[in-house]
């Protein structure tokens, strides 16, 4: 069974609009981490922030979340806070590049604090393939590294 608070987190994320923001303190701690490829937060002020520049800098954004699971420590039971991982789609339409179509999938470590509510996120994706590769020059320079760092012999894809 999914926590009360793994579920509000990502009920909120998946229908994430600037009016949702104001309830944010429910959702997550004053402390929060947050960290992805490009990101590494402290704080639930400095996590609004971010997610402010993501609803400007991406049109018609769109989090799916398809998988969700405990994470269960390996050894003896420790006084950690509990930890999700959530398997994921994020798109919409980059501003910055046109408002071309973009999509990416990823995980998220997710965990919640005593209080049920969210104190850490981290996001794991192929920031590369994900959204360098998109790029009209250094896209062009990672898929030719990519490929000269392939193994040969296989079909890649």
């Amino acid at each position: 069974m999914t926590p009360t608070g793994l579920t509000r987190y990502i009920d909120f994320m998946c229908d994430l609009s600037e009016a949702r923001l104001a309830t944010l303190p429910q959702i997550v701690t004053d402390e929060m981490i947050f960290r992805d490829p490009f990101n590494d937060l402290r704080g639930r002020e400095a996590f609004a922030h971010c997610l402010r520049e993501m609803l400007a800098q991406i049109g018609e954004l769109q989090i799916v979340v398809t998988h969700v699971g405990p994470l269960s420590p390996t050894g003896s039971p420790t006084d950690e806070p509990q930890r999700h991982v959530l398997r994921w789609t994020f798109g919409g339409k980059l501003r910055a590049l046109g408002n071309r179509p973009w999509s990416v999938t990823g995980l998220s470590e997710v965990w919640l604090a005593s209080d049920d509510r969210v104190c850490a996120h981290i996001d794991y994706w192929d920031a590369a393939r994900g959204l360098y590769e998109e790029l009209p020059l250094i896209g062009a320079l990672l898929r030719w590294l990519r490929r000269k760092l392939a193994l040969k012999g296989v079909t890649q894809y």
